[in-house]
């Protein structure tokens, strides 16, 4: 079938005589016509596992959400926990028999998208008698009026053990070069039986330079990061919050660039997994141990994050300078040459993408007039237009880390076609995580002689 292209102008003449009829006429509008749209709402509960009797109780959040729906709430069934964990829900829920209704919780606001999101905290423990290995369905329903309701489920199992929780969950701004720092560390148990020992293991992003402590092995990464692994002993009792009094003293070094998240993790040390690969660790001279302290009166509940945690230091400004490395070659018409073109950091600082894992630097190479690439080299990619015509330039992407002092060269071979003409051109193809301190050098010329 050949398809008729009608001009917009006929479209729009048609639907004003199509108005003017149906308003002379009296023509009402059928009932489709006067149907809303009634929203969307959505739950999610990701699977928990709970202490046998004796273990703090566990908060868990069930995550509600929804945009432009009437009355959103969410049905959470508790018949399927029966002999396996009770569970207290906030006092703006209503009980019917086994199933408590709770609507988006009191004091949330859309926001800019018009979305509401609230957290229903649920409150678990071990029922009475049951023990390591019971296991119990979660079901819980999300609803709105004029919507289907949506059923999910999730599995509550208990366990008997230890369980170390690390309690580390923060945010900094305002970090600056030559800060010191003293990074939190706080663990809590919450399984139902004694911690003996622990491994302790944490990550300082390049340009974070953390202090000495005996008990504790270093050593760096592929990506220039510091690992340190502690091995602190004690008994963690559960319940009990334990921290490094004072933190673990942190410099921030002049390489220090971007947003920096230190990571740590602990496990106890009978059950702990491998030791971080790819990393040589030897123990540095130090005056210190490495010790967790116990603090404050018994937690419970506990929530219910891993056994991993971080400080989020945010867009540390540093210094740096990344630069243009450009080329000149020679050739007549009908030979192939190679170029070498590039960037290089001259550092003090250290673009460092590790947190979301993208490229630190990238470099756009415009070949001279007159020439033609031969192939794209790895790590390259061309540029096109929405017609897809010749690519004109050549995107070319770097590593998650660009050392100080480094350069990333790309090399390019070019066909001599003639007449030549403009010289090309490198340049820095984005500024991460920042424009760097010295925009005159971000380009360099490509020249043909």
């Amino acid at each position: 079938m050949r398809s008729v292209r009608v001009p917009r102008s006929r479209i729009l003449r048609a639907l004003t005589v199509l108005a003017v009829v149906t308003a002379g006429t009296g023509v009402v509008a059928g009932p489709a016509a006067a149907e809303t749209d009634p929203g969307w709402v959505s739950g999610w509960f990701n699977d928990l596992t709970i202490g046998a009797a004796g273990a703090p109780g566990r908060v868990a959040p069930l995550e509600l959400s929804s945009t432009g729906a009437t009355a959103p709430r969410v049905s959470v069934d508790l018949s399927g926990l029966a002999g396996v964990a009770t569970v207290t829900l906030p006092d703006w829920c209503v009980a019917e028999g086994t199933s408590v209704t709770c609507p988006m919780p009191p004091g949330t606001t859309p926001d800019e998208y018009g979305t509401v999101n609230g957290t229903v905290p649920l409150v678990f423990r071990a029922a009475p008698g049951a023990v390591g290995g019971a296991t119990g369905t979660l079901a819980y329903t999300v609803r709105a009026d004029g919507l289907e309701p949506d059923t999910h489920q999730a599995t509550v199992a208990v366990r008997s053990g230890s369980e170390l929780i690390d309690l580390v969950d923060e945010y900094v701004s305002g970090v600056e070069v030559g800060d010191v720092r003293d990074v939190p560390v706080a663990v809590v148990n919450a399984g139902d039986q004694p911690a003996e020992d622990l491994r302790l293991t944490l990550r300082f992003p390049v340009g974070l330079q953390p202090a000495s402590y005996r008990n504790c092995r270093y050593g760096t990464d592929a990506v220039l990061a510091t690992v340190v692994v502690c091995t602190v002993r004690g008994t963690y009792a559960p319940g009990v919050r334990h921290e490094l009094r004072h933190g673990f003293t942190t410099t921030v070094g002049p390489a220090a660039l971007g947003d920096k998240r230190i990571s740590q993790y602990v496990e106890p040390l009978a059950t702990a997994g491998p030791l971080p690969g790819g990393v040589r660790l030897t123990r540095r001279e130090a005056e210190r141990a490495l010790r967790l302290r116990p603090v404050g009166e018994p937690m419970d509940p506990i929530s219910a994050a891993g056994a991993g945690g971080g400080t989020y230091l945010r867009a540390i400004h540093g210094s740096f300078d990344v630069v243009a490395v450009g080329a000149t070659v020679t050739g007549a018409v009908g030979d192939t040459v190679r170029v070498n073109v590039g960037i290089r950091n001259d550092g003090p600082g250290v673009p460092d993408n590790t947190v979301s894992g993208g490229s630190t630097s990238a470099m756009i190479f415009t070949p001279p007039a007159g020439v033609t690439v031969l192939a794209t080299p790895p790590g390259c990619g061309p540029t096109q237009d929405d017609e897809g015509s010749a690519p004109t330039a050549w995107v070319c992407w770097h590593g998650t880390v660009f050392p100080a002092g480094q350069s990333f060269t790309v090399p390019f071979d070019l066909r001599i076609d003639g007449p030549t003409g403009a010289p090309g051109e490198v340049r820095i193809f984005h500024n991460y995580p920042r424009p760097d301190d010295d925009p005159t050098n971000d380009a360099a010329p490509v020249t043909l002689g």
